[in-house]
């Protein structure tokens, strides 16, 4: 439930967000080529009207273009033969009030002193008396872009000596293409969000499973700890309880009950100074001091300790360690470490086994291994070796800890800026550690434990 709650807001949230993004980018993208659209236009217009003048081309009365045809005769202001002005070529015709491409533009030239109103067009299929109106409707506007709303029509207009002179265009087309942009946009928008979500919903899964997986870890965490703390607590007021019943218990039977309390009492303990271990370990806090220390010396130490452990375990314990190699730690840090995996190697090791111990350094790394001969982990388990309380059991025989042991090797290994694998197969089972390597041990130095 608290996963669905985190998916469904993260979803929302992500929506949200790149919805808003989107929408400021797409508006100001169909702004901008709205804008560019009219500029485009009023370009146009600008370029169709430069070209006439009045003296220069053909000029069709508007009561002409009503009528539906050319008027007769030489157009006014027509050149006279043999003024040189014959020989230059007329103005582009241009045609009805239709487009924006220059092709369907038409242009009007308006006397003001006379009212006469000039259609520049060969075209016939313009509304005479829309033409008229509009020309005369614009006679006070300024010069520029604009628009005709009543009539539907765009216009740009220039000033003359005489009046002004206009290019006129269905403003339909304009607003058409405007409409264009916006319904496309739209359905950018409507995809592009579409897309969003089902990333989104992706996103959430893959950003859901690292919580799956601690609040699975938590679930066994709390099995762990409560299966680990309820055999000795049962033990203590188990003892307690038989104590109480029969206060004049022999001397014999008086000490195997309160050895046996101690002994859960220890295990108890031992169990919980591991957890704050891990905990202090795993904390942001946790800042070791580290100095240059004998890592050879701890190696062979740590062996030293356990050969009695091996001998009634019967199990053969053999070291190859390589003298003279120092790595910045501390002395609790390389005694946990090296302690730690021979103990576990030889908790699982088989009567009749063998445990090899081997510290070698190479490429200024310092190589320190564990190897079981007879001890093997399933490929099922290996991936799990350093996880909080996971024991292989079923795999490595009925063997009692708390599964904390290796993920704080672990957790060491990783603040000494080393790394710690594991690896099984048909010759057995083996734990390296590799730790940077030191060229020299630095005098005067001495070891600093940090608080854990």
């Amino acid at each position: 439930m608290i996963l669905r709650s985190y998916r469904r807001r993260f979803v929302i949230y992500v929506t949200v967000l790149v919805g808003l993004v989107l929408l400021i980018a797409l508006s100001a993208l169909g702004i901008f080529l709205s804008n560019n659209a009219r500029s485009e236009l009023e370009n146009t217009m600008r370029q169709v009207l430069r070209p006439w003048d009045r003296g220069s081309g053909e000029l069709l009365p508007v009561s002409e273009l009503e009528r539906g045809k050319k008027p007769e005769g030489p157009a006014p202001d027509a050149p006279e033969p043999g003024s040189g002005r014959e020989d230059r070529p007329p103005p582009e015709r241009m045609g009805g009030i239709s487009g924006e491409d220059g092709s369907n533009i038409v242009t009007v030239i308006v006397n003001s002193d006379t009212g006469e109103v000039s259609v520049l067009s060969a075209d016939r299929d313009a509304d005479a008396g829309l033409v008229s109106r509009a020309a005369q409707s614009l006679g006070d506007a300024p010069e520029g872009f604009g628009e005709l709303s009543q009539f539907s029509l765009s216009y740009y207009k220039e000033n003359t000596a005489e009046g002004f002179k206009l290019a006129l265009a269905d403003a339909s087309g304009l607003r058409g293409r405007i409409a264009g942009i916006c319904l496309s946009l739209v359905l950018v928008y409507v995809f592009l969000m579409t897309a969003v979500f089902f990333i989104s919903l992706g996103l959430s899964k893959l950003a859901a499973k690292p919580m799956e997986s601690a609040l699975e870890m938590e679930r066994g965490f709390v099995a762990d700890i409560s299966h680990d703390l309820k055999t000795p607590i049962t033990v203590i007021l188990a003892n307690n309880s038989i104590l109480r019943s029969d206060p004049a218990l022999a001397d014999s039977r008086l000490s195997q009950w309160t050895d046996s309390t101690e002994t859960a009492a220890k295990s108890m303990m031992k169990l919980v100074e591991e957890m704050l271990t891990l905990s202090a370990l795993e904390s942001p806090r946790a800042k070791p001091e580290p100095v240059v220390c004998d890592l050879s010396g701890a190696a062979e130490k740590a062996a030293l300790q356990l050969e009695s452990v091996s001998y009634d375990r019967g199990v053969e314990l053999e070291t190859a360690i390589e003298p003279g190699i120092y790595t910045r730690a501390t002395e609790e840090f390389l005694d946990r470490i090296a302690g730690g995996l021979i103990e576990n190697a030889l908790k699982y090791e088989p009567e009749g086994g063998k445990v090899t111990v081997t510290l070698t350094s190479a490429k200024k790394k310092a190589v320190f291994s564990v190897k079981n001969r007879l001890s093997r982990i399933s490929p099922e388990d290996l991936p799990h070796v350093f996880e909080r309380f996971y024991r292989s059991d079923k795999t490595r025989g009925d063997k009692k800890g708390f599964g904390l042991g290796l993920p704080i090797i672990s957790r060491i290994t990783s603040l000494l800026g080393g790394s710690v694998t594991a690896s099984s197969d048909r010759d057995g089972t083996v734990f390296t550690v590799e730790l940077p390597v030191c060229p020299a041990r630095e005098s005067g130095q001495v070891s600093k434990t940090p608080e854990v």
